[in-house]
């Protein structure tokens, strides 16, 4: 039976590479990308549609969702300690995707993190993004260093598309001192006073599903 997975690809080098793995082991992925326009241009649009392209021929599928994270990020902006930003976008994107994976009868989601790349790739922090998920999150890339990452984007040719400047939307309003360990209670007493299901609510109806040609 063919596995199918929701994979979070965000226009960085990363998240093609991590998708590439999953298609080599005959996982049939639906992609979902997050952006920030219009508060950003879209840019990161259209490399994640360029990328897709790219991948599509290592697999069946040309399935592109276009998230909104617009509003997420500007309702979190003046109400959350700002430290905990990226987790709490992490955390709304795993629930989205997880509703993506039910539309599109996905038994789990992969994205491209490496373990400590960044600072919310801490194992602390990605235990704290997980539990926001009921599905399974797999991470081809834990292992990696960037300079693996960034010779097999070469070989499978995201390399140069991957590289063009972009909006990042996980960096959108986001100090530059964040939190490396966070405590899933703390997270989880800061969203209960959060309008989370509106807000995600919000998001699925804006959303776009596109056969990338």
């Amino acid at each position: 039976m063919v596995m199918r997975a929701v994979s979070l690809i965000s226009g960085g080098i990363d998240s093609p590479v991590s998708s590439y793995l999953m298609l080599r082991r005959g996982v049939e992925l639906v992609y979902l990308h997050f952006h920030s326009f219009p508060i950003v241009s879209r840019s990161s649009v259209y490399k994640a549609m360029q990328l897709v392209k790219i991948l599509s021929s290592h697999g069946p599928t040309r399935t592109l969702y276009l998230a909104p994270l617009a509003e997420i990020q500007s309702y979190l902006r003046t109400r959350v300690d700002p430290r905990y930003l990226v987790i709490l976008y992490r955390r709304f994107m795993l629930r989205i995707a997880e509703r993506v994976a039910e539309r599109e009868g996905a038994a789990f989601l992969v994205t491209g993190e490496s373990l400590a790349q960044v600072s919310s790739q801490t194992l602390q922090n990605l235990r704290v993004i997980d539990a926001a998920a009921r599905i399974p999150v797999l991470r081809p890339l834990i292992g990696f260093d960037k300079e693996e990452i960034m010779s097999l984007a070469r070989e499978i040719g995201t390399y140069d598309i991957s590289i063009k400047p972009q909006e990042d939307c996980c960096t959108l309003f986001v100090p530059r001192r964040q939190a490396t360990a966070a405590k899933l209670e703390e997270i989880e007493s800061i969203e209960k006073s959060l309008p989370v299901e509106e807000l995600i609510a919000q998001a699925l109806e804006k959303i776009e599903r596109v056969e990338v040609s």
